[in-house]
């Protein structure tokens, strides 16, 4: 059960997932209309290798907050990273070796997203509305 508090970070880290799915189903889309539907559901398969993990790390990550929850959310933390680690060299396994994919495609995607993980501060606002980056 997700904290009150906890909520909120939560919800932003649920809109920064939801953001790159959108932006791995435009690549998919972009890879299948220029390329090959090879190319496509590489390109699918390569943000799922990404996305999957990511999502049950911002789930378990994001479950409690504040001072009285410090146990717990530092649990959170270090099992929902590890469910990540282990489950995306799982899906990379799994998909470069059963799967007739594009590299290509397969590998940008991949890295778009883990792009996209590293600009996601640029992006995002933090409680007083100011957005965070260069401008400080």
């Amino acid at each position: 059960m997700v904290d009150k508090l906890a909520k909120k970070s939560q919800i932003s880290g649920l809109k920064l997932v939801a953001f790159q799915f959108l932006l791995v189903l435009f690549f998919a889309l972009i890879s299948t209309v220029f390329f090959s539907n090879k190319a496509g559901y590489s390109a699918l398969f390569g943000g799922i290798t990404f996305l999957l993990p990511n999502l049950i790390f911002v789930l378990l990550a994001f479950a409690h907050a504040g001072a009285r929850q410090a146990k717990k959310v530092l649990r959170g933390f270090y099992a929902g990273e590890a469910i990540k680690l282990f489950l995306t060299v799982l899906l990379l396994v799994v998909f470069l070796k059963y799967g007739a994919l594009s590299l290509t495609a397969y590998y940008i995607s991949f890295s778009l997203l883990v792009v996209s993980q590293w600009l996601a501060p640029f992006f995002f606002y933090n409680n007083d509305g100011i957005k965070h980056g260069w401008s400080r």
